[in-house]
């Protein structure tokens, strides 16, 4: 018989960083995806409809290494619910993809340049960052000045990526 563990206190903690491990990753990608996408002039539905349908490929990619994964722990063939878990869990991978796409159109909308549309959309990556940090610390029994440092860190890295974007383009 194979035994399958319940959702603990624990375990809830351990799905919640997940979650925000796998926004986090979504907003790095999506971020690249932009910094790519400053170099050329597409127009601002295929802008929109890359960066969110990379999200929607991140998703995918997240949610069939955690399927595959369960699956060579060797405890037992994931069962639908874990496969619907799964599903859920890396569904967090596409939202900064979608959320990039909807500033995106909203600035087209507002006859905003592209290169100016780009920038503003990566500098709300780095706030979401900044935000998934704070987040996944709040969850630590790490002392403020280590959370502190880590949401630092986020942004810097972000920072990193639209200093990359303006020093290629």
């Amino acid at each position: 018989m194979v035994e399958r563990t319940a959702t603990t206190p624990a375990r809830s903690g351990e799905h919640a960083a997940g979650r925000v491990r796998a926004a986090i990753y979504g907003t790095v990608i999506a971020m690249s995806v932009l910094a790519y996408l400053g170099d050329h002039e597409p127009g601002p539905w295929v802008t929109a409809l890359t960066v969110a349908g990379t999200g929607i490929v991140i998703f995918l990619a997240e949610a069939y290494a955690e399927v595959v994964g369960r699956a060579y722990t060797g405890v037992a063939a994931p069962s639908a619910q874990e496969v619907r878990a799964a599903l859920q869990h890396s569904s967090w991978a596409a939202v900064p993809g979608f959320v990039a796409g909807v500033v995106l159109l909203v600035l087209a909308l507002l006859r905003v340049d592209l290169s100016t549309r780009i920038d503003i959309t990566l500098w709300v990556g780095v706030a979401a960052l900044a935000v998934c940090s704070a987040l996944a610390g709040r969850g630590t029994h790490r002392p403020p000045a280590v959370r502190v440092a880590w949401t630092v860190a986020s942004i810097l890295v972000g920072s990193v990526i639209v200093a990359l974007k303006a020093a290629v383009h």
